[in-house]
């Protein structure tokens, strides 16, 4: 048989082998109802002509895309790319399929991205949300789409959202660098909109006004994400500053750009501690102290609200708000 042009479809399969459509489609999912000979026999076939299954039809028939989107800031910064693969790992294991949109933490490419996942008819999204993301949300509520925060959190409670416990990893950030003997610890803080830095400054500040230390000139907010100003900012900084013996950032990130931009600038740096231990991931070739996030549990938990949000939205009472404990490494782990 002359194999159609085009894309095959089961009725292609069917006339191949003279079965019905209805058996080479049960054959195709492993239906107890079909043979083994039949379902190898079809799955061969299906092989040769380069069968793929027709997602749109599917999801006409079933309803579900089995699609989840996940929107984060910054692609770039390794955190957001753990988060990812933890994420589609566990998506992959379900059988979805996992639609990825970075939005640079910008408000109106995050509304955007929330736009074009909406109308592929995604089943659910997994969202790092940016300091402005309300008018997202409305809309996601309006469509009715299963959705949960994951990272951050915002001023409206009233959804589901999984963020480590950044109040106490920012204590315990400043906590040990007190402990070793450190007065003046700088720290390099992101925006107060966006949930995690606000909470981490909050830490490092309860740790130091229990230890009787003034912060005023101790805190310098910047970007969350490495552009030039940020590095204009570290470089003026290292340059101006005799002022202060230890370093807190509010991620990982910001620290190996400020360990990088010493190093050029052959400036010897005070200790620093860094946030999110991305190191437990991915190895940078040198150590880093770090508050640890546990990624993998974060990933695993968020995806388990959202599939159940996607299969049993009439069984889940309530809202899921989790905060997950967080610890100090002194050196990288694997985890």
């Amino acid at each position: 048989m002359v194999r159609k042009k085009g894309q095959v479809t089961l009725k292609d399969i069917a006339q191949a082998l003279d079965l019905s459509i209805n058996t080479v489609s049960c054959a195709l999912k492993n239906r107890n109802s079909i043979s083994p000979e039949t379902v190898k026999k079809v799955k061969e076939k299906a092989e040769e002509f380069g069968y793929i299954p027709n997602s749109v039809a599917s999801s006409i028939r079933t309803g579900y895309t089995r699609t989840i989107a996940i929107i984060l800031g910054d692609i770039a910064n390794a955190y957001f790319a753990i988060m990812v693969r933890e994420l589609e790992r566990i998506i992959s294991k379900e059988d979805y399929v996992a639609m990825i949109l970075v939005t640079d933490e910008d408000p109106q490419l995050e509304n955007k991205a929330i736009q074009a996942a909406l109308s592929k008819n995604v089943d659910g999204i997994i969202l790092f949300p940016t300091c402005r993301t309300e008018t997202g949300i409305n809309l996601i509520r309006k469509v009715g789409t299963p959705f949960i925060l994951i990272g951050r959190r915002l001023p409206d409670s009233n959804m589901d959202y999984i963020i480590s416990d950044d109040v106490n990893g920012g204590y315990l950030a400043a906590r040990y660098l007190l402990d070793r003997g450190h007065k003046r610890i700088l720290l390099f803080a992101g925006p107060d909109c966006v949930s995690s830095a606000f909470e981490r400054k909050l830490g490092y500040l309860k740790a130091m006004e229990a230890a009787g230390i003034i912060t005023d000139d101790l805190v310098i907010s910047c970007d969350i994400t490495v552009n030039e100003t940020m590095n204009r900012l570290i470089k003026k900084t290292l340059q101006r500053r005799k002022d202060f013996d230890a370093i807190f950032t509010y991620n990982d990130i910001i620290a190996f750009r400020i360990i990088r931009i010493a190093r050029q600038m052959k400036i010897a740096l005070p200790e620093i501690v860094g946030y999110d231990n991305i190191q437990s991931k991915v190895d940078f070739g040198f150590d880093l102290v770090s508050v640890n996030t546990y990624k993998t549990l974060m990933a695993e938990k968020a995806a388990a609200c959202l599939f159940s949000r996607i299969h049993n939205p009439r069984e889940v009472d309530g809202y899921f708000n989790e905060v997950v404990p967080v610890d100090l490494n002194s050196a990288p782990e694997k985890i």
